[in-house]
């Protein structure tokens, strides 16, 4: 069996070194790509449901303005059953 120089001692350290780093990158990246799938997976969440938000909102609001023209209506046509006003007016 050869002895190690330190030149050889040298290249398997870098070699550890170099492979080690690698594997810690490789670990990050992977855990980073997964924050961010999360993060936009939540995202769009969040955006589905405000625009579901907003709709119940403008339906609460288009029944209500249905509700308060439908009393108008109602109103106008009493005041013209009262004056004696034809409906076709």
């Amino acid at each position: 069996m050869r002895n190690l120089t330190p030149g050889d001692l040298i290249a398997l350290g870098s070699l550890a070194l170099a492979t080690i780093t690698t594997v810690i990158g490789g670990i990050l990246w992977y855990a980073n790509a997964e924050k961010k799938k999360y993060a936009a997976e939540r995202d769009f969440a969040h955006i589905r449901r405000n625009q579901e938000q907003m709709q119940l909102g403008l339906n609460t609001l288009l029944q209500e303005l249905d509700r308060r023209f439908d009393v108008v209506e109602r109103d106008i046509l009493e005041i013209k059953s009262t004056l004696k006003i034809d409906k076709s007016h």
